[in-house]
């Protein structure tokens, strides 16, 4: 399984170039222009997600699950490999998305280090679902026929920032603030639980698909 894995991490290498130069591009232009990088570090975050999506573009294209399936590796293998590479692109544009918001704190004299974290946090958990809802359909449909969904559940961040802009103009009660602000302190921990058990679920759901698949 260690092959499949680096076989997916040197396909990213070489083809994540197109994807990598806009995230270099426009964390910049926010880290010059001193705007808050909240919003980009959860799109990086995403961003990365989708590097493993490519990477099963390049199976298909290649008929490269055929090809696995002849070596000593199981199905349970190459499903597992998927999951395997997605969190480990996922934590890397954590690491990136973490080193940027530090970075501009530091340069602006606002470093807020419980408020990078809790973002980031959120992110990488919303990279975990949206990794856990797109890799079943995929295994189940194939890259062409998910793209709409993939679209839609990456669109998914805007649609919270924006909800999250209108939910702070809202006005409650002292009583119902206190518990709002319990929840938020604890909710980059109870979506990074839900998360988890998300993939587990996933993976489950892709490994009965891709074993029932007719290659």
């Amino acid at each position: 399984m260690n092959g499949l894995i680096l076989k997916d991490l040197y396909n990213l290498k070489s083809s994540g170039k197109s994807l990598f130069i806009p995230i270099v591009v426009f964390s910049l232009f926010y880290f010059l222009q001193g705007i808050n990088m909240e919003v980009w570090d959860v799109f990086i975050i995403f961003f990365v997600s989708i590097f493993v999506i490519n990477t099963m573009s390049y199976d298909n294209t290649a008929k490269w699950d055929k090809y696995a399936l002849t070596m000593p590796v199981t199905r349970r293998d190459v499903v597992l490999s998927k999951y395997m590479v997605s969190i480990i692109v996922i934590f890397i544009g954590s690491i990136l998305a973490t080193a940027l918001s530090f970075a501009q704190g530091i340069n602006k004299h606002n470093l807020d280090v419980i408020e990078i974290f809790t973002v980031n946090g959120a992110a990488m958990a919303g990279g975990f679902l949206f990794i856990s809802v797109t890799l079943p359909v995929i295994y189940k449909f194939g890259v062409e026929k998910s793209r709409v969904l993939i679209l839609l559940v990456f669109l998914a961040p805007a649609g919270i920032v924006i909800g999250k802009s209108k939910f702070a103009k809202l006005k409650f009660s002292p009583l119902a603030v206190q518990y709002i602000h319990i929840i938020l302190k604890y909710l980059p921990v109870i979506l990074l639980l839900i998360a988890i058990l998300a993939v587990l679920i996933s993976y489950s759901i892709s490994l009965k698909v891709y074993s029932n698949k007719d290659m």
